[in-house]
C-alpha cells in the first residue's frame, strides 16, 4: 500500500502524556526527559487521509503491514516483519450460549508468530531500532516480549539481551533462548529487570526495547483488525488483560484512530482485567485514582502480566475512564477454570494470562453489565503453549494403557475418558477428618471426578490413601485426583513382581545414606543393605542389589520429576520416573505422597513391575 514515508519526512511527534514537552526520537523514544511520564506518537492526521489509498485500505488482506500508514516508520525498507497480525475473530458460538451472548467474539492473539499480541509492536520496536543504528538491543520482560524480540532481532541481524525474572515459564524462556537471545535471569520482579535494562541499555548505548511508545503503535492494529472483522464496526465492549497497560492502550489509540478518521461510527468501552494478586489497575480504578500505585507484593500463575508497576498504568487507566468503560479482577482458580473452558467449549488454547478476559465474562454477565445484543470481543493475547505446565495443573492425567484390546476395552468399560480434573475452587480442600470407607470413597470419586471406579482400582486407590494419610497429612481434592490418577496409569491386571514391604533409611549430614529394605521378588521375601549419594538412591541401590540374582531386565532410571502441587512445607509431591530396561523398552512409573522419598519409591516399583510384564509378552 503506497504510505509515503520513505522519504524520510516526518509526519507525526513525541510527546509527553503529562506535561506535553515535545522530543525528537533520537533524544528519547521511552519516557519524558523533564517528568518521567510515558510518551505518545501524535500524527498529522489530516496528512495521514491525503496520503492514504483507501482502495487498499478496504480490499486487501488483513495484516498489521497493511497499516503502514498509521506507524511512526520513516525507511521502509528497514521495516522487519514475521508475518504479524491477520488473526482469527472467533465467533465464540458455545462460550456465548453458555454466557448469554449471542454476540462474543475472541480475538486470538496467539496465532502470531511467536504466538502472542506482542509481535505486533515488536515489528515497530525492532524497524525503529534499525533505523537508529542500534548496535544492539536490550529489554527487560515477563517471557513474551523476550520472545518476541529475540526472534525479530535475530531477523534483523542485532544481538540482544533479555533480562527476564527468574520464575518466567519455561516455555517462554526456551523459545527466546532458541532464537539466540542473551537471557539472564534476574531474581527479583519484572519491574527490577526494567530497572537494569535501562541502565545497561543506558551505558552500553543499546536500544533499550520494551513497553514504550514506538510498541504501542505497531499493537494498536488490533483495533484495526477488529474492526475490519466486524465490517467495520466497532464492538460494544472489548475485554482485554492489563500487564503493563500498553495493549490496552494501543488498542484505544486504535479505535480512537478509526473513529477520527471516520471508518467507524462509535467507540467501543474498555473492560481491563487483572489477576487478584496483582490488581494495581483495579485498585486505582476502584478508588477514583488518576494514577496506579506500585503493588508491595503480586503472587499470580498469570506470569505474562504479573508487573507490579505497570509503565503505561496511568494511561490505561485514562482510556479505560474516556471509554466508560471499567478495570476488575479475576483469581487465579477461576482463570484456571476459564483457561479449560475456552479450550474446551471452543477449542481456543491460551495461556492463563490469556484467559483472565474469559474469567471476567462469567462475572460481568451475573452483574448484568452487557446488554443480550452487544458485540464483545475478548482479546486472548497468548497461545497455551506458552505455559503448559501450568494448564497441566488444572487438568486430569489420562491413565497409561498397555498396548492390548483387553485393556483398551477396561479403559471404555470404567468410561475413564470421563476423568475430570479436582474443581478449582476446591483443590486445597481437605476432604475428611476421618478415613471414609471404600463405599463412601467410591461415592466421593464419582461425585468429585465423575468416573466410577471398583474392584482391584478401588482397593489400590484405598490402599494408597491409608499410606498418604499414615504420614499425617490430611487429604485435599488435589491430592485425592492424583492419587486416582497414579492408581489408573497402571492399568493392568496383571500382578505386581515386586514390593517394598518396609525400609530403614540411615541419614547424617556428612555421610552418604544407607538404608536397609524389605522386599517381596517373584514371592520371594529378601532383606538387602546398601547405600547412595542421596537417600532414594540409596533404597534403589539396596533394592537392586537385593533382587540381583533374579532380576533379568537391568532397569536404569532415564527421566526423575518431582512436581509440588501445593505450597507449604507438608505439600503433597508427585514423582514421574521414567524408566527403561535393557530391550530398550520405556515406561513411566508415577506416584503422590506427603513424603517425597515415599512418592519416589512407590514411582519406582510401579514403573519396574510395568517393564517386567511388558518384557514377558516377548
Amino acid at each position: 500500500m503506497p504510505n509515503g514515508t520513505s522519504t524520510g519526512q516526518k509526519f507525526y511527534k513525541l510527546q509527553c502524556i503529562e506535561c506535553s514537552a515535545e522530543y525528537d526520537e533520537k533524544q528519547t523514544a521511552t519516557s519524558c526527559l523533564k517528568c518521567g511520564s510515558a510518551l505518545d506518537v501524535i500524527y498529522d492526521y489530516e496528512r495521514i487521509k491525503r496520503r492514504m489509498n483507501m482502495f487498499a485500505l478496504k480490499n486487501s488482506p488483513i495484516s498489521a503491514m497493511k497499516y503502514l500508514d498509521f506507524y511512526p516508520i520513516l525507511d521502509l525498507e528497514k521495516i522487519v516483519s514475521l508475518k504479524e497480525g491477520g488473526t482469527p475473530l472467533y465467533h465464540a458460538k458455545h462460550l456465548g450460549k453458555k454466557l448469554g451472548l449471542p454476540k462474543l467474539y475472541v480475538k486470538n492473539e496467539g496465532a502470531n508468530p511467536t504466538g502472542v499480541f506482542k509481535d505486533r509492536g515488536t515489528l515497530v520496536e525492532v524497524t525503529k531500532a534499525l533505523e537508529l543504528g542500534a548496535k544492539a538491543i536490550c529489554l527487560a520482560s515477563s517471557g513474551n516480549m523476550a520472545a518476541s524480540i529475540a526472534a525479530y532481532s535475530t531477523v534483523a541481524g542485532i544481538p540482544c539481551y533479555v533480562m527476564v525474572p527468574e520464575k518466567t515459564p519455561i516455555g517462554k524462556l526456551s523459545q527466546t533462548i532458541s532464537y539466540g537471545a542473551r537471557v539472564l535471569l534476574i531474581r527479583g520482579a519484572y519491574s527490577e529487570c526494567a530497572k537494569l535494562a535501562v541502565q545497561i541499555a543506558q551505558e552500553n548505548d543499546f536500544y533499550l526495547a520494551g513497553d514504550y511508545v514506538f510498541r504501542r503503535e505497531g499493537q494498536k492494529s488490533q483495533s484495526y483488525e477488529i474492526c475490519e472483522q466486524l465490517f467495520w464496526r466497532a464492538p460494544d465492549y472489548v475485554v482485554c488483560p492489563i500487564g503493563s497497560g500498553t495493549n490496552l492502550s494501543a488498542i484505544w489509540k486504535g479505535f480512537k484512530e478509526f473513529y477520527k478518521l471516520g471508518f467507524i461510527d462509535k467507540l467501543p468501552k474498555l473492560i481491563g482485567v487483572q489477576p487478584s494478586g496483582c490488581q494495581t489497575v483495579v485498585e486505582a480504578f476502584n478508588k477514583k485514582k488518576r494514577k496506579v500505585v506500585a503493588a508491595d507484593y503480586i503472587e499470580t500463575i498469570c506470569s505474562a502480566v504479573a508487573v507490579n508497576y505497570p509503565l503505561d498504568g496511568n494511561m490505561v487507566l485514562k482510556a479505560i475512564k474516556e471509554s466508560g468503560g471499567m478495570a476488575v479482577a479475576v483469581d487465579d482458580d477461576d482463570t484456571l477454570a476459564a483457561e479449560a473452558l475456552l479450550a474446551n467449549i471452543e477449542s481456543i488454547f491460551v495461556e492463563p494470562s490469556g484467559a483472565l478476559p474469559v474469567g471476567a465474562l462469567k462475572q460481568l454477565s451475573e452483574k448484568g453489565i452487557f446488554k443480550k445484543d452487544d458485540t464483545v470481543v475478548v482479546v486472548a493475547t497468548g497461545n497455551g503453549l506458552k505455559d503448559p505446565i501450568t494448564a497441566m495443573s488444572n487438568l486430569p492425567s489420562p491413565p497409561s494403557l498397555e498396548p492390548s484390546k483387553e485393556d483398551i476395552n477396561r479403559y471404555l468399560k470404567y468410561k475413564l475418558y470421563k476423568l475430570r480434573a479436582a474443581s478449582s475452587k476446591g483443590r486445597q480442600k481437605t476432604l475428611w477428618n476421618k478415613m471414609p470407607t471404600e463405599k463412601q470413597l467410591q461415592k466421593i470419586i464419582k461425585e468429585k471426578f465423575d468416573i466410577l471406579i471398583k474392584g482391584d482400582y478401588l482397593r489400590a486407590v484405598y490402599g494408597e490413601l491409608l499410606n498418604f494419610q499414615a504420614k499425617g497429612k490430611s487429604v485435599t481434592e488435589s491430592d485425592l485426583q492424583k492419587i486416582v490418577e497414579n492408581v489408573l496409569k497402571e492399568f493392568s491386571s496383571k500382578k505386581p513382581v515386586l514390593k517394598i514391604l518396609d525400609f530403614n533409611l540411615q541419614i547424617t549430614k556428612t555421610k552418604r545414606p544407607v538404608t536397609t529394605i524389605d522386599i517381596e521378588f517373584m514371592g520371594k521375601k529378601i532383606c538387602a543393605k546398601a547405600e547412595g549419594v542421596g537417600p532414594v538412591d540409596a533404597i534403589i541401590a539396596a533394592l537392586k542389589k537385593g533382587i540381583a540374582k533374579d532380576d533379568k531386565l537391568e532397569v536404569r532410571l532415564l527421566d526423575y520429576a518431582v512436581t509440588i502441587h501445593s505450597a507449604g512445607t507438608d505439600a503433597a509431591v508427585e514423582v514421574n520416573i521414567t524408566m527403561g530396561d535393557k530391550s530398550g523398552e520405556k515406561v513411566l512409573g508415577s506416584a503422590t505422597s506427603p513424603d517425597i522419598i515415599q512418592a519416589s519409591t512407590d514411582a519406582y516399583i510401579r514403573g519396574y513391575n510395568a517393564l517386567y510384564w511388558k518384557s514377558k509378552k516377548k
